[in-house]
């Protein structure tokens, strides 16, 4: 039986992982070498949204789980998502919010990329410096090496293939886009039923602890990146692109990083999944706020 179970479990990883790189895959392939001209044209906006991404998120979210008393693996699952990198749906939120979308895409890019080691080293500092994580963490033995080496596979190399194939192949490359777009949050949406759906009890038991803990701490997350913008003197469209970046984290990483590090832990697992969830509607508020205003805005500029 155990052995029936611990078959199940790393199939479910592999199959999570692939979805992933799949995601990733089709997030390279919408990117071109134009879009990181913006990096060095102004790099204050990107810098800025790096910044509050893998250092202001990170650290607050530590500073938040010291000042409550949630169950270890909650905390620690906080501390997860708050390490990971933007979400690919972060570049069509920021269109929506008519943000700037070369902007998003480069820093989703970048994050992707600076995530493979920056992920680890982050999730092991901040975690070591809450005693109850870090407790946990010792209990349950996780390797940052072996992070690290799955963030390869799921990250770098399709990033590089996504790269690559849109540039040397880039008609195949825009038809298999446009295929894999839609997909992409069909596969998001498929990582949130997997982790829900073998812990339907205990979400619904917790549903409004958890419901509370991740609004929360998603707004949060957009306070930081339009904190970071404003502090970088960004204008209106980098200041949203920003905001929404910072805001949308890419929870199925954290997910596919639960199954392969802590068992599938139900708390960390519903965490990331809730996160990947609410972040989507949080997005869309946040864009349908910036058009009414932009609307506002001209309306008595006219």
């Amino acid at each position: 039986m155990e052995a029936s179970t611990a078959i199940s479990a790393g199939s479910q990883q592999i199959v999570l992982s692939l979805i992933l790189g799949t995601m990733i895959f089709g997030l390279a392939l919408d990117i071109h070498p134009r879009d990181f001209l913006h990096v060095f044209k102004k790099p204050k906006a990107p810098i800025a949204g790096l910044i509050a991404q893998f250092l202001l998120l990170p650290a607050t979210t530590l500073l938040v789980t010291l000042m409550v008393n949630l169950d270890p693996a909650i905390e620690l699952g906080m501390i997860l998502v708050a390490c990971c990198p933007g979400g690919a749906i972060s570049n069509f939120i920021t269109l929506l919010a008519k943000g700037n979308v070369a902007l998003s895409l480069s820093i989703t890019a970048l994050a992707s990329l600076l995530a493979i080691v920056l992920l680890p080293l982050n999730f092991s500092f901040w975690s070591s410096l809450n005693p109850q994580t870090s407790a946990y963490l010792h209990a349950v033995d996780v390797d940052a090496k072996s992070i690290f080496f799955m963030l390869i596979f799921v990250l770098a190399i399709p990033l590089l293939l996504g790269q690559l194939t849109r540039r040397l192949l880039p008609f195949a490359a825009d038809f298999i886009h446009k295929i894999l777009k839609p997909l992409s949050v069909i596969m998001l949406f498929g990582f949130i039923v997997i982790a829900v759906g073998q812990n339907v009890e205990e979400f619904l038991s917790n549903f409004w602890v958890l419901f509370t803990i991740v609004v929360l701490h998603n707004a949060l997350a957009f306070f930081l990146g339009y904190i970071a913008a404003r502090i970088g003197k960004l204008d209106g469209p980098d200041t949203r692109a920003v905001s929404i970046e910072v805001g949308l984290q890419n929870s199925s990483l954290a997910i596919a990083i639960i199954y392969a590090q802590f068992s599938a832990d139900s708390n960390m697992l519903l965490i990331a999944a809730f996160w990947g969830t609410w972040h989507i509607v949080a997005g869309l508020l946040f864009a349908g706020g910036s058009q009414y205003l932009l609307a506002r805005k001209e309306q008595a500029c006219a």
